[in-house]
């Protein structure tokens, strides 16, 4: 019996009912539940979207990473008005490559980083203007801090640039993906990564990916 390719997204929360009131403003609803004395859960579906809220007593000593939820909508404007009707905090981070018709960055009750992209411009969008492209790496910059406040590394870049030439710059954060290498980069190749390799994402460990897109730099 052959299914549809699919992926739950698990997270663990404080306070499985203020996680699930903050992911219902995104358009979840709950599927199914359980709880225990020591733990509980809630798993929440959107259409083909999965995310499943696990908690335990007394709750798990998680070190803070870089982890964060991104989701598409059809209408960007009209999810920011939902989560500020909701009294969650918005962010508006422009009009980036992979969101055309803009983007927005929220909290999840445990500080989590959702961002919201609508991939296509509408016709009221505004025109993209120059602080668009700084936007674009306030996550990275994000995942740079947390790599930073755990020490730092000493890596340079280990990205070539086209030809083979080595980036002079300094890594500051480390990607993956699922099926080759994983990489320390500089904000610039990161960001370059992020936009050209579909499956790559922002890494806390060692995990395989990035290797098609390094062997097309010889």
């Amino acid at each position: 019996m052959s299914s549809e390719p699919s992926m739950i997204a698990v997270t663990y929360v404080r306070d499985i009912d203020s996680s699930r009131a903050f992911y219902e403003l995104l358009g979840f609803r709950e599927h199914s539940a359980g709880r225990a004395a020591t733990s509980a859960w809630s798993y929440l579906r959107q259409d083909g979207l999965s995310v499943l809220l696990a908690s335990t007593r007394p709750p798990l000593e998680i070190p803070p990473l870089p982890l964060l939820f991104y989701f598409y909508c059809d209408d960007v404007d009209a999810a920011a008005a939902v989560l500020g009707a909701g009294g969650i905090e918005v962010t508006r981070t422009g009009h980036p490559p992979h969101a055309l018709g803009g983007e927005l960055k929220v909290l999840d009750p445990d500080g989590n980083t959702v961002l919201v992209g609508q991939q296509e411009r509408s016709a009221s969008t505004a025109p993209m203007s120059d602080d668009d492209a700084a936007a674009r790496f306030s996550l990275l910059k994000e995942a740079a801090a947390v790599v930073s406040a755990q020490g730092g590394t000493t890596v340079g870049c280990q990205v070539p640039a086209p030809g083979g030439s080595l980036c002079p710059e300094k890594a500051e954060v480390k990607l993956a993906d699922s099926g080759g290498d994983v990489v320390w980069a500089c904000l610039a190749h990161a960001d370059e990564i992020l936009i050209t390799v579909p499956a790559a994402f922002i890494a806390s460990r060692g995990e395989p990916g990035i290797a098609a897109f390094l062997s097309g730099r010889q």
